[in-house]
């Protein structure tokens, strides 16, 4: 069988048995098919001619390109999956997937800002237009909930229960979770709610039915692109000297949370993680502070 139809097979199930969401989705298509494109160039399109050896060519093949550690554990990630596919579907006949171990993440420290910082961004957002009082909402509820950047574009109207404080988040996989809205975070969506009517009822078409919350000027969904781009705006204008990124703002949350006493448990919960171990980095984070407060401060140190 053709291994880019075993692909579009996997897809489906990806899609209509996993119920994963459209950015995981391509993200497993693309790094499957930098490994199908590579073996086209060998001759190789056959399912029956994958095999341990083949795998082992493609990763010295991804060494030209200087990868991350991140990026290379998440395309072993990718395609053992798709390997696990093929083999309980028996396209081959042997376990490809237990002669593959994947490599161990470097532990490194994720980039967040402190709380200074946080202050220092949002003072720097005074909206003086509609689209600049979206950008503020954006981020207000990037830091109010630590959602995910999939997550804050997928957001709908009917996801916000104002009354409550609460926000429903879509996450990995469509697994549902409230998140807390702040007394700012709530300011900041109610003014946007206006913004978003003007912005519909001033198109042609009046009959605009995208119930996605932010939207952009041309009355769409807003992209996971241009949310970047909105933050990347933001954090350049408030001179934060940081590489920030939405996501960063998602580390900000847990950190200052944990900073502020809430536990491993309760941030791993409000951030959606499956495993106690994906929250655990901010633990490291904290070490991380704390020795270096206990230098500064602690007399023999």
């Amino acid at each position: 069988m053709d291994l880019f139809d075993c692909l579009e097979l996997y897809i489906k199930y990806l899609k209509y048995e996993k119920n994963l969401s459209l950015n995981s989705i391509n993200a497993y298509r693309k790094d499957n098919l930098q490994f199908l494109n590579y073996l086209k160039d060998k001759n190789i399109t056959g399912v029956e001619d994958l095999n341990l050896n083949t795998f082992r060519d493609f990763l010295k093949y991804l060494d030209h390109f200087n990868y991350s550690n991140s990026t290379i554990i998440r395309k072993y990630s990718s395609l053992i999956n798709f390997f696990k596919f093929l083999e309980r579907n028996n396209y081959i006949d042997f376990q490809l997937t237990q002669f593959i171990n994947i490599p161990g993440k470097k532990q490194g420290l994720y980039t967040y800002m402190s709380v200074s910082e946080v202050k220092k961004l949002f003072k720097k957002i005074e909206p003086l237009n509609d689209m600049e009082v979206r950008d503020r909402t954006i981020i207000e509820l990037l830091y109010s909930t630590g959602a995910r950047i999939s997550e804050i574009e997928n957001l709908r109207i009917d996801d916000f229960d104002i009354e409550n404080n609460e926000v429903l988040l879509t996450g990995k996989g469509r697994k549902q979770r409230f998140a807390y809205l702040n007394s700012s975070a709530v300011y900041w969506v109610n003014n946007y709610l206006e913004v978003r009517n003007r912005l519909i009822y001033s198109k042609k078409d009046k009959n605009i039915n995208d119930n996605h919350f932010f939207l952009n000027k041309f009355a769409s969904k807003l992209s996971s692109r241009s949310i970047r781009t909105i933050v990347k705006k933001y954090v350049k204008k408030a001179d934060i000297g940081k590489n920030i990124t939405p996501h960063s703002i998602r580390h900000s949350f847990a950190t200052h949370l944990l900073q502020e006493g809430a536990g491993i448990r309760e941030i791993q919960e409000l951030l959606g993680h499956e495993n106690i171990s994906t929250t655990q980095i901010y633990s490291h984070l904290n070490i991380k502070k704390l020795k270096g407060d206990y230098k500064k401060f602690h007399p023999r140190a």
